[in-house]
């Protein structure tokens, strides 16, 4: 079916140069103009026919609100999504849950200034929630217990996603597919559309596809990662991932103080006194080194 239309539409799959739009309640398969335009689900996009049936080409990218991203093995960054509102960071009691690559999701979140919402997944395994998600509980995160064996807790998980365009993260094996066939109708149907329309045959583990939610909202799948870095090009940002360090940064004696040597510094006397953990402190410190050492190699690169 011919589409004369042209304007603005969201990314809802991306494959390369190549993906799927959704604009004005249709789908269309799209085509990246240029070699050096990049976008991913979440993108807001301008957009023309490409002379193909059916087929749009994207022409720009237009301005990000916010892009999760990971270091990639070049020494630059993969872009993951844009323009989220949530971020949904899925656990489990199988696997056992890492709750320091947990926390540098959360850390995304946060320097997105996305909302963060926690997920306790395959509740039915084990309904008692381990203490470090309490901790984060009592930090502000929202939590919710789901099964989707069970249906426990998906009603809820459905509400907690807004209109926006939340995305699922977490560890491989944490039930975000099975959370996705909960939370929309046909979601493997769709994706074999989406793939087919695509001209990539199947959906590969590297790409992400977004869901509508019914409710205005689309919901993106990623692949499921061993782990996972949010690309901090400035290192001093990153306690901003941490809101109980930022929220006692400003009494510390030096104002650029990164809370690991500094003398007379609030962060660390708060983690002597207990009123910050010691592992998410350890935490804080593990990423603040991450980003250092990635911005090291930058450098040398450079060189």
């Amino acid at each position: 079916m011919p589409h004369s239309s042209t304007g603005t539409a969201t990314v809802i799959a991306s494959y390369g140069q190549r993906g799927v739009l959704h604009a004005d309640d249709i789908r269309l398969p799209y085509l990246l103009k240029g070699r050096k335009l990049r976008a991913v689900c979440g993108d807001r996009v301008t957009w023309i026919p490409s002379g193909n049936d059916g087929e749009a080409l994207v022409t720009a990218v237009l301005a990000r609100d916010n892009v999760l991203e990971r270091p990639d093995s070049r020494g630059g960054s993969e872009a993951l999504a844009a323009n989220l509102t949530t971020l949904a960071v899925i656990l489990a009691p199988e696997p056992a849950p890492d709750f320091f690559i947990a926390d540098r999701f959360i850390a995304a979140a946060e320097i997105m200034q996305a909302r963060c919402l926690l997920v306790w997944n395959k509740n039915d395994l084990s309904g008692v929630p381990p203490t470090e998600l309490d901790a984060l509980q009592k930090l502000g995160y929202d939590v919710v217990p789901t099964s989707a064996t069970t249906g426990v807790g998906i009603a809820e998980l459905r509400r907690s996603l807004d209109a926006g365009i939340s995305m699922l993260v977490g560890q491989s094996g944490v039930g975000k597919s099975s959370l996705i066939n909960q939370l929309v109708e046909d979601a493997n149907v769709l994706t074999g559309q989406l793939s087919d329309i695509s001209r990539e045959g199947r959906h590969t583990t590297t790409a992400s596809i977004a869901h509508d939610l019914g409710n205005g909202g689309l919901l993106v799948d990623s692949p499921g990662i061993r782990d996972f870095v949010p690309t901090i090009n400035d290192v001093s940002k990153t306690q901003i991932g941490y809101t109980e360090i930022v929220a006692r940064a400003d009494q510390c004696r030096f104002a650029d103080c990164q809370h690991t040597r500094e003398p007379n510094c609030a962060v660390r006397a708060a983690v002597e006194n207990g009123d910050i953990s010691e592992r998410r402190y350890e935490s804080y410190k593990r990423l603040l080194n991450l980003s250092k050492q990635r911005l090291q190699r930058m450098e040398r690169t450079r060189q």
